[in-house]
């Protein structure tokens, strides 16, 4: 199971975990580590959103451009990390760690789990937080190689647009084109899906059991035979829709570009209004 309690990362909390807290600001980055800093769980490593778990932004790639392997690696080995011990995430809201789960999955690492319900679930449950920086002892760098196939890219978009299954993970306003906040183009990847990856969870970060979520992502049509392509704004939040589809045994891809990259292409096509959604 990908998910753990903050009662199990209480009893289990040893040299064989590695917590990593994933929070982050869009808007704010530098809010995530101030964050940290105020209170975390005691041993938990932050990873920045922008330096750790991002490569330089390019002209394409989007705003939060998939690590390359030497960087995903130094940071594991930053943080300790060897074969024989499990990562664990959270954040506050979800995405961030479902995202770094990804991540771990893509560079080969499937010794990784996400805290159910996250940093508040640990909070609700009275155990304690620190504001100490844990004690770093970095491991060798490990080898890791990407998975390709467990992400696509603006071309094979382009190429399987309107022939192949498409979920948009942003809020319905920006799936509309209505507004907005963060991209200089507003609109949505022709022919997607809406499921506003906020709605897999019953508090935020705290995810619904399968049930809920097979009957959430009941109307999406998944007898194609083929594994759904999920976007966002930049490849963070649908990591959260990736994650809850691979609860309930659904395989989906992830468009690390997102949104972000697609309107980096002049020739992408935009579509607004009234489409697919529930």
């Amino acid at each position: 199971m990908s998910l753990k309690s903050a009662k199990w990362l209480a009893s289990e909390n040893s040299d064989q975990v590695v917590i990593v807290d994933c929070r982050y600001n869009l808007t704010e980055p530098t809010q995530a580590a101030r964050d940290y800093w105020q209170a975390h769980i005691p041993g938990a490593h932050f990873a920045d959103l922008e330096s750790d778990l991002c490569a330089p932004k390019t002209l394409h790639g989007g705003r939060h451009p998939l690590p390359s392997s030497r960087q995903f690696s130094e940071l594991l080995s930053r943080l300790g990390w060897t074969k024989d011990k499990m990562l664990i995430a959270y954040d506050s809201e979800g995405s961030g760690a479902a995202h770094f789960w990804w991540l771990c999955h893509y560079f080969g690492v499937d010794q990784v789990s996400v805290l159910q319900g996250g940093f508040q679930q640990w909070l609700n449950s009275g155990f304690p937080v620190s504001t100490e920086s844990p004690h770093l002892n970095p491991s060798p760098v490990p080898e890791l190689v990407p998975n390709p196939s467990l992400a696509v890219t603006r071309d094979f978009v382009l190429e399987h647009l309107g022939r192949r299954l498409m979920v948009d993970s942003r809020s319905y306003e920006r799936y509309m084109g209505f507004h907005e906040p963060i991209d200089r183009v507003a609109g949505r990847i022709p022919c997607a899906y809406h499921y506003d990856y906020k709605k897999v969870y019953n508090l935020p970060g705290e995810y619904h059991s399968t049930d809920v979520l097979k009957h959430h992502f009941s109307p999406i049509p998944t007898d194609r035979g083929e594994a759904p392509i999920v976007y966002c704004g930049s490849g963070v939040s649908a990591c959260a829709n990736v994650f809850a589809l691979s609860l309930i045994g659904i395989p989906a891809l992830l468009y690390p570009g997102s949104f972000s990259d697609w309107i980096s292409y002049a020739d992408s096509p935009i579509e607004r209004g009234d489409a697919h959604g529930v």
